[in-house]
């Protein structure tokens, strides 16, 4: 019998230890990232059991009364399901999940469905759940991302290469580094404020403190060229994959190609053994504009698009998919 229960702080060993066995689990669902904003959101997770397994992880937050999400506070969400699970039972336990919210009142699940990339395993029933509840897309993000085991390798842009070479002769090095500060406030928060009027997503003390509580996952590196940082690029890394969170540069750094050849060296030194490097999406208004400037120097290192995408679901059509299995 399938048993849907609600997650409480009692539970963060269960939560955590479980993760590492999903197929779509990243950092970003384990309670010593989720939890630095616990304060911003009415934290609505569940955890879904076959008679007494735990089988699966739902990471959500309560908007309304109506509705909860997964999650306002993260890129993405969805349902965490073990890498060995089959999939007619992952379509079972969506349903059943389904079915508890609607029990609950909760009339509508929004889904920010995690990309196939961050997946080690196939993962697809999940959406074939979502089409059986006739789920609607109400949002898709184009997602950047460098297969960096593609038969297909696609070269670099001219102005890419160029700006690399215009690096490496003004001897521009590049410096991992544990202190965030010189990067947040010389680069990043100047430069988000003065192009977008916004600041990070992430505040100094709060990037600082998820370092601290999520070892060897949050990494600083820096491009420098005559003892000044020009550039800086923080990485989320997964153990097949990586994030680029944030990259930004100086005018300086921008002219002498030392953010090209940061992302270069990142590409080809670091983590090039890696499946994919993720630059994000290049997104405003909620998915309906694109910063096309961005995403050309995304693409220039031979970047291409992945569609993310966010549901709508009504909880009141988890019938539909009891119906789909003859």
């Amino acid at each position: 019998m399938i048993k849907i229960l609600p997650y409480s702080p009692e539970s963060q060993s269960i939560w955590n230890n479980f993760l590492p066995h999903c197929k779509n689990s990243t950092f970003l669902f384990s309670r010593n990232y989720m939890d630095y904003h616990k304060d911003r959101f009415n934290d609505s997770s569940l955890m879904v059991y076959n008679e007494s397994d735990l089988v699966a992880l739902f990471p959500a937050n309560k908007k309304d009364e109506e509705t909860v999400v997964s999650h306002d506070g993260l890129t993405y969400g969805g349902l965490l399901i073990r890498n060995d699970e089959y999939s007619e039972n992952t379509i079972r336990y969506f349903a059943a999940l389904l079915k508890h919210c609607s029990e609950a009142c909760i009339r509508k699940l929004i889904i920010k469905q995690i990309p196939d990339y961050y997946c080690t395993v196939p993962n697809d029933e999940i959406e074939y759940a979502l089409f059986l509840a006739k789920a609607t897309i109400y949002r898709i993000n184009l997602d950047s991302n460098i297969d960096l085991h593609s038969i297909v390798k696609i070269p670099y842009q001219r102005r890419r290469k160029s700006g690399i070479k215009k690096a490496m002769e003004h001897g521009v090095k590049v410096i991992e580094t544990n202190d965030f500060k010189e990067f947040w406030e010389e680069i990043l928060i100047p430069n988000l404020m003065e192009r977008y009027g916004i600041k990070p997503v992430h505040t100094l003390q709060e990037i600082v403190q998820l370092h601290m509580d999520n070892p060897g996952c949050i990494r600083q590196f820096n491009a420098y060229c005559d003892n000044r940082i020009m550039c800086g690029c923080t990485i989320f890394e997964m153990p097949h994959m990586v994030n680029a969170q944030y990259f930004s540069g100086c005018n300086e750094g921008r002219k002498n190609g030392a953010l090209d050849y940061l992302i270069h060296h990142l590409l080809t030194e670091v983590f090039n053994h890696k499946r994919y490097f993720n630059f994000g999406n290049s997104n405003t208004e909620f998915g309906r504009k694109v910063n096309a400037g961005l995403l050309d120097w995304k693409e220039g290192f031979g970047a291409r698009s992945y569609a993310h995408r966010f549901y709508e679901v009504e909880t009141s059509n988890y019938s539909l998919i009891e119906q789909a299995f003859l």
